[in-house]
Protein backbone atom coordinates (compact mmCIF):
# COMPACT_ATOMS: atom_id res chain seq x y z
CA UNK A 1 0.00 0.00 0.00
CA UNK A 2 1.20 3.49 -0.94
CA UNK A 3 2.17 5.84 1.82
CA UNK A 4 1.43 9.36 1.73
CA UNK A 5 3.72 12.22 3.50
CA UNK A 6 2.02 14.40 6.37
CA UNK A 7 2.70 16.72 4.09
CA UNK A 8 0.74 15.38 1.22
CA UNK A 9 -1.82 14.72 4.06
CA UNK A 10 -1.86 17.87 5.18
CA UNK A 11 -2.44 19.95 1.43
CA UNK A 12 -5.35 16.90 0.66
CA UNK A 13 -7.22 18.21 4.27
CA UNK A 14 -6.89 21.57 3.49
CA UNK A 15 -8.31 20.80 0.27
CA UNK A 16 -11.32 19.31 1.72
CA UNK A 17 -11.69 21.86 4.08
CA UNK A 18 -11.79 24.30 0.87
CA UNK A 19 -8.53 26.07 2.01
CA UNK A 20 -6.35 25.18 -1.06
CA UNK A 21 -3.22 24.94 -1.21
CA UNK A 22 -0.81 26.85 -3.79
CA UNK A 23 -1.25 24.75 -6.47
CA UNK A 24 -3.04 21.45 -6.79
CA UNK A 25 -1.19 19.04 -4.86
CA UNK A 26 0.46 16.56 -7.79
CA UNK A 27 1.49 19.52 -9.67
CA UNK A 28 5.09 19.39 -10.47
CA UNK A 29 6.23 15.78 -9.77
CA UNK A 30 8.06 13.07 -11.15
CA UNK A 31 8.79 9.63 -10.01
CA UNK A 32 12.42 8.51 -8.49
CA UNK A 33 12.26 4.69 -8.23
CA UNK A 34 14.91 3.05 -6.03
CA UNK A 35 16.74 -0.25 -5.14
CA UNK A 36 17.56 -0.53 -1.26
CA UNK A 37 15.38 -0.45 1.71
CA UNK A 38 12.51 1.11 1.76
CA UNK A 39 11.45 4.09 4.36
CA UNK A 40 9.34 3.11 7.03
CA UNK A 41 7.33 6.04 6.16
CA UNK A 42 7.21 8.92 2.90
CA UNK A 43 8.28 11.40 5.40
CA UNK A 44 11.07 9.49 6.51
CA UNK A 45 14.66 9.99 4.83
CA UNK A 46 16.12 7.70 1.94
CA UNK A 47 19.04 6.34 3.97
CA UNK A 48 21.36 4.01 1.73
CA UNK A 49 18.18 4.00 -1.14
CA UNK A 50 20.30 3.80 -4.37
CA UNK A 51 18.32 6.02 -7.17
CA UNK A 52 17.99 3.97 -10.34
CA UNK A 53 15.89 6.26 -12.44
CA UNK A 54 13.38 9.31 -12.56
CA UNK A 55 10.61 9.41 -14.74
CA UNK A 56 10.06 12.60 -15.93
CA UNK A 57 7.77 13.78 -19.34
CA UNK A 58 9.28 12.41 -22.23
CA UNK A 59 12.22 12.15 -20.24
CA UNK A 60 12.90 15.76 -20.17
CA UNK A 61 12.99 16.41 -16.68
CA UNK A 62 9.66 18.15 -17.17
CA UNK A 63 7.24 17.10 -14.06
CA UNK A 64 4.54 14.56 -15.11
CA UNK A 65 0.86 15.32 -16.14
CA UNK A 66 -2.79 14.15 -14.75
CA UNK A 67 -5.91 14.03 -17.44
CA UNK A 68 -9.15 15.07 -15.70
CA UNK A 69 -11.16 13.45 -12.53
CA UNK A 70 -13.38 10.69 -13.39
CA UNK A 71 -14.84 8.26 -11.29
CA UNK A 72 -12.92 9.17 -8.39
CA UNK A 73 -9.60 8.72 -9.79
CA UNK A 74 -7.46 9.46 -12.11
CA UNK A 75 -4.78 8.47 -14.97
CA UNK A 76 -1.94 10.22 -16.95
CA UNK A 77 -2.73 11.92 -19.76
CA UNK A 78 -3.38 9.79 -22.95
CA UNK A 79 -0.57 10.30 -25.03
CA UNK A 80 1.43 11.41 -22.79
CA UNK A 81 5.43 9.63 -22.35
CA UNK A 82 6.63 9.05 -18.54
CA UNK A 83 9.71 7.45 -19.21
CA UNK A 84 13.84 7.96 -18.02
CA UNK A 85 16.77 6.44 -18.49
CA UNK A 86 18.48 4.37 -15.88
CA UNK A 87 21.29 6.09 -13.90
CA UNK A 88 22.43 2.95 -11.86
CA UNK A 89 21.77 -1.12 -12.01
CA UNK A 90 20.09 -2.86 -9.24
CA UNK A 91 16.82 -4.54 -8.26
CA UNK A 92 14.24 -1.56 -7.64
CA UNK A 93 11.98 -1.48 -4.35
CA UNK A 94 10.36 1.63 -3.81
CA UNK A 95 9.67 4.54 -5.46
CA UNK A 96 8.88 8.28 -4.84
CA UNK A 97 6.44 10.97 -6.12
CA UNK A 98 7.68 14.15 -5.28
CA UNK A 99 9.02 17.39 -6.36
CA UNK A 100 12.48 17.16 -8.50
CA UNK A 101 14.53 19.27 -6.22
CA UNK A 102 13.11 17.08 -3.16
CA UNK A 103 16.27 16.08 -1.50
CA UNK A 104 15.30 12.87 0.21
CA UNK A 105 15.99 14.00 3.53
CA UNK A 106 13.71 13.17 6.75
CA UNK A 107 10.55 16.21 6.11
CA UNK A 108 6.73 16.66 7.54
CA UNK A 109 6.31 19.23 4.82
CA UNK A 110 7.42 17.62 1.56
CA UNK A 111 4.36 16.55 -1.27
CA UNK A 112 5.48 12.86 -1.55
CA UNK A 113 3.48 8.99 -2.39
CA UNK A 114 5.81 6.02 -1.82
CA UNK A 115 4.84 2.64 -2.50
CA UNK A 116 6.33 -0.67 -3.29
CA UNK A 117 8.00 -1.52 -6.48
CA UNK A 118 7.03 -5.31 -8.13
CA UNK A 119 6.55 -7.45 -11.25
CA UNK A 120 3.26 -7.26 -12.63
CA UNK A 121 2.32 -10.58 -10.94
CA UNK A 122 2.82 -9.18 -7.48
CA UNK A 123 -0.86 -7.46 -6.39
CA UNK A 124 0.44 -5.82 -3.31
CA UNK A 125 2.96 -3.92 -5.99
CA UNK A 126 1.63 -0.11 -5.97
CA UNK A 127 4.06 0.14 -9.14
CA UNK A 128 3.88 -2.72 -11.54
CA UNK A 129 7.42 -3.44 -13.57
CA UNK A 130 7.13 -5.76 -16.29
CA UNK A 131 11.16 -6.39 -15.08
CA UNK A 132 13.35 -6.01 -12.23
CA UNK A 133 16.15 -5.94 -13.33
CA UNK A 134 17.02 -2.31 -14.02
CA UNK A 135 20.90 -1.60 -16.00
CA UNK A 136 22.63 1.61 -15.69
CA UNK A 137 21.98 3.44 -18.90
CA UNK A 138 18.37 1.40 -20.26
CA UNK A 139 15.74 3.74 -20.91
CA UNK A 140 12.18 2.74 -19.20
CA UNK A 141 8.82 4.07 -19.51
CA UNK A 142 5.60 3.76 -17.47
CA UNK A 143 2.89 2.87 -20.40
CA UNK A 144 -0.34 3.04 -17.49
CA UNK A 145 -1.26 5.24 -14.17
Amino acid sequence: MALYSTGYRNAAAAAALGTLPDAPIMDGCVIMMYAGARPETADAALGAAVLLVTYSLNGSGDPLAWGDTAGGSISKVVGDVWSGNAVASGTPTFFRYQLPDDDGTESTTAVRIQGKVGLISDPTADLALSTMAIVNGAPLTIDAA
